[in-house]
């Protein structure tokens, strides 16, 4: 990771696709500060008041990774788009879509349906075309996650559109 400038990266995407298990592995392995967006409080704190919420962040001083698996309608990718407008690195996790519903399913934690519901709504929304995020395939020409440095590394050379 360059020690130059601070990052701040919020993480998005398709299900399965590994957006906390990468947030937990940069706080671990690369000292970021891990927020996971679908915790209840920091959801409700985010939704309450988006701009008070994403300003919070910005001011702080360390790295900081939000992870966030939003099903995607217009607020949410409105605030998503808010994070981007502040400085946040906006990355959008996919790749192979069976490998990402394997490790969905896999979670065991919702049920199957959730993965073609939020497939469907990201697919309608086009929140892809709108919020022109860095594309990142998490996962390796055999079907399993790349090592969590690689994907940082792709994060810190992607050249992320910028409003």
């Amino acid at each position: 990771m360059s020690a130059q400038k601070r990052q701040l990266i919020l993480i998005t995407g398709i299900p399965g696709t590994g957006k906390s298990t990468y947030g937990q592995e940069f706080s671990r392995r690369f000292g970021f500060v891990h927020l996971d967006l679908e915790g209840q409080e920091l959801l409700g704190q985010l939704l309450s008041d988006p701009g008070k919420f994403i300003d919070g962040l910005v001011d702080q001083t360390r790295n900081i990774v939000a992870t966030w698996g939003f099903l995607p309608n217009e607020q949410q990718i409105q605030i998503a788009a808010q994070f981007k407008a502040k400085g946040f690195n906006l990355v959008w996790f996919d790749g192979d879509r069976p490998a990402a519903f394997r490790a969905f399913i896999k979670r065991g934690t919702v049920p199957e349906e959730l993965f073609y519901l939020q497939m469907f709504r990201i697919e309608n929304s086009k929140a892809i075309q709108r919020l022109k995020p860095l594309l990142i395939n998490t996962f390796n020409q055999k079907g399993r996650f790349k090592d969590s440095k690689s994907v940082l590394r792709e994060i810190e050379k992607g050249e992320i559109p910028r409003p």
